[in-house]
């Protein structure tokens, strides 16, 4: 049993027409001895409210993969996905004892965890390789499986939502070159990782009202957003001019809305974003992390150079519209 794209309404095709970006003018804009080594392109579809889906193959199966930046680990399976291809799933239970920090209640709490093991998974570039992986029963069960940090960037990764695609890449020879090859003026700055590469996701800093944040890039985010606590720090608030009451998080009481917030300008080092439009959110885990979800993706092509420990920005002029449908914001877990 094959479960492909076309089986779920909520996934459309992405235009693709720069696709497939032409070998000799990328190397025009190269220095000699640079090579890319370009090593896949992934192709893209969306959900209606904008999220990247790839093609993934389970255990030999086709299978709609969500392809998030902002998540940290590998891959997560979804145990409705597993289950009608016979891949039995194994609980067992884990305790978080009060001071981790990683528990917002302060006291001890078991958690029932799931496994399944995988013999084989695909991604274009990417491989699982067989073993135990952790499954979750998915809110959203338009997709099989989640594909993190961890997996994503093993390698260089450009990100190019407007355009339709991802592309990995493992350069050679290119440690002081300018890669974001498609533009010669893109901004570049530092970034940002675990030094106990606990977590493989990439932090960079953003500045707003005069004031720096660390900030995440979260494909598989809707909208971008940032802790409520945080927003204060930066100036912004429920008063703030042209905010806009929305609906609470799914799960989450009425006293407790999110606010749509106008951001006339963000800065990214020498890299200007205006205009933009952040969510403030109630949220149960600490931390300041400014999360540039699908909505800045889709207006701003990215390339994340790992070797080189920077992450280029370049504006899309003329960013395709597409058709937004209802909306759940989940929050990626940041602690």
């Amino acid at each position: 049993m094959n479960i492909r794209l076309t089986a779920f309404p909520l996934l459309r095709t992405a235009f693709c027409a720069s696709l497939f970006i032409s070998q000799a003018a990328c190397a025009n804009s190269l220095p000699a001895g640079c090579d890319m080594r370009e090593l896949a392109t992934i192709p893209l579809s969306f959900t209606d409210d904008l999220r990247p889906v790839g093609e993934a193959m389970i255990n030999g199966r086709t299978v709609p993969a969500m392809l998030s930046t902002g998540a940290g680990e590998s891959l997560v399976f979804n145990k409705k996905i597993l289950e009608p291809l016979g891949i039995a799933v194994r609980s067992s239970t884990s305790k978080l004892d009060a001071e981790d920090a990683r528990n917002p209640t302060k006291v001890d709490l078991y958690v029932d965890i799931s496994h399944a093991n995988i013999k084989d998974f695909s991604l274009g570039p990417f491989k699982g390789k067989g073993g135990a992986y952790k499954v979750e029963d998915f809110m959203d069960d338009t997709y099989g499986v989640r594909v993190g940090a961890a997996m994503l960037l093993r390698n260089d990764l450009e990100i190019a939502l407007d355009a339709g695609y991802l592309k990995s890449f493992n350069p050679s020879g290119c440690t002081g070159a300018h890669l974001a090859y498609w533009d010669p003026q893109a901004v570049s700055v530092l970034a940002m990782w675990d030094p106990w590469k606990r977590d493989a996701r990439v932090v960079f800093t953003a500045t707003i009202g005069g004031k720096p944040i660390h900030a995440l890039l979260s494909t598989a985010t809707p909208y971008s957003y940032v802790p409520k606590a945080a927003a204060v720090r930066l100036g912004l608030s429920p008063d703030s001019p042209g905010a806009i009451r929305e609906a609470p998080l799914p799960g989450h009481a009425a006293d407790k809305p999110v606010w749509k917030v106008p951001v006339p300008l963000m800065s990214i080092g020498e890299f200007e974003v205006k205009d933009l439009e952040l969510r403030l959110m109630d949220l149960s885990h600490e931390g300041e992390v400014l999360v540039l979800g699908a909505d800045f993706l889709h207006r701003h092509r990215v390339y994340i150079a790992m070797e080189q420990k920077r992450i280029y920005f370049s504006p899309i002029t003329t960013p395709q519209p597409r058709k937004r449908g209802s909306v759940q914001v989940i929050p990626q877990a940041l602690n």
